[in-house]
């Protein structure tokens, strides 16, 4: 999920590209040594880093980094460490205003899109409504603070308490810190619920490949999203191209494309307020604010898609199309190759001729 994904999904994109695929070299160095790959890279070479890491102070040629945060407030080492670069690529245009109050240069920064992959996801397997009876809302995101998992299972309880013709799922299994912690966030999740007394709420886990997700979303009638700040959502984008309609916060780097498809789904309201979540600031020190909406404003949008559930269906389509026509892979591939020829990095390519014998080769590397 997260980086990993938007990592092998744009460099998928960009290698599929003719000529210029060809001079793409991807590199994982996890659990390597280095020096090796790093003595390798030639001064006319470029490479762009997805993750922090020491290494890059040793990389010669240009150096590119992708700033991916949630928050508006960064520590001063990670702003450190994108200003050692040539170019920064952040996924929305709320990232670079957050970089941009930060000190770094706006004509440094661009915005390339992460994106969705549209013959992954689509509406096109969505099955008739159900003849059941039952409705069912889907939250796909970590069970922490930030994802709003509080106030949403709050929320649900007030909205249809356990009204056996609404369920809520959840897929909430997805952690870092190994398979302890796991373990002690779902046992976590399963206690809340059960304090709750909502026996319409399903927990969804195991590992699922890519299609496997794009079926998942597809058999649920619609998500909610409360997250309180994304560095892009990519569970969100996921759905909306899957033809779901939507309920979400509108904050951080989801505006990215919720601006696209803006009257076609429904926003959460929503306060500016201080993080002070101590597993947040483990990692981002420096804190800032993040969307934090009530659970009663989560109760009254759950209630109003369910009432008109038929009109946010077409709404739902269209947002699907718009977000498969701009929000691809590809076209997350193509504005990156449009910001490399703007800062005069692909001077010497010449896709109309004959390509120059001693030409660049440029590394994607993932750090």
């Amino acid at each position: 999920m997260g980086g990993g994904t938007h990592f092998g999904g744009f460099v998928d994109a960009i290698k599929s590209i003719s000529t210029i695929g060809g001079i793409i070299e991807e590199v994982d160095v996890s659990g390597k040594k280095i020096s090796p790959i790093v003595s390798q890279i030639q001064p006319n070479d470029v490479s762009v880093f997805f993750f922090p890491t020491i290494s890059e102070q040793f990389v010669k040629g240009i150096i590119i980094k992708w700033g991916i945060f949630e928050t508006n407030s960064l520590p001063t080492d990670y702003i450190s460490y994108l200003r050692r670069s040539h170019l920064i690529w952040v996924p929305s245009r709320w990232a670079k205003t957050v970089l941009v109050s930060h000190g770094l240069d706006s004509d440094q920064i661009h915005v390339v899109r992460e994106g969705v992959n549209p013959d992954i996801y689509h509406p096109h397997c969505r099955p008739k409504p159900s003849t059941n009876g039952v409705f069912r809302f889907f939250m796909c995101g970590k069970k922490e603070t930030r994802k709003g998992l509080d106030e949403l299972l709050q929320g649900f309880k007030i909205a249809f308490g356990s009204d056996a013709t609404t369920e809520l799922h959840l897929k909430a299994d997805y952690f870092w810190g190994g398979r302890e912690k796991a373990n002690a966030k779902q046992g976590e999740l399963a206690r809340q619920i059960d304090d709750l007394g909502l026996s319409n709420v399903v927990t969804v886990s195991g590992a699922l490949s890519t299609s496997d997700m794009a079926l998942l979303y597809s058999n649920y009638d619609a998500m909610v999203f409360p997250s309180r700040a994304e560095g892009w959502g990519l569970p969100l984008i996921e759905a909306i191209a899957c033809g779901l309609p939507v309920i979400s916060t509108y904050y951080s780097g989801h505006t990215e494309y919720l601006s696209a498809i803006d009257g076609h789904f429904v926003k959460l309201d929503h306060h500016l307020q201080p993080i002070s979540c101590p597993e947040f600031l483990q990692h981002w020190k420096a804190g800032g604010q993040w969307a934090t909406t009530t659970p009663d404003e989560i109760a009254q949008k759950l209630l109003f898609m369910r009432e008109h559930y038929c009109s946010f269906q077409q709404h739902a389509i269209t947002a699907s199309q718009t977000i498969r026509d701009h929000f691809s892979w590809r076209h997350a591939a193509e504005q990156a190759i449009h910001s490399l020829r703007l800062m005069g990095f692909f001077q010497w390519l010449n896709i109309f001729g004959d390509q120059p014998a001693n030409r660049t080769q440029s590394k994607v590397a993932s750090w």
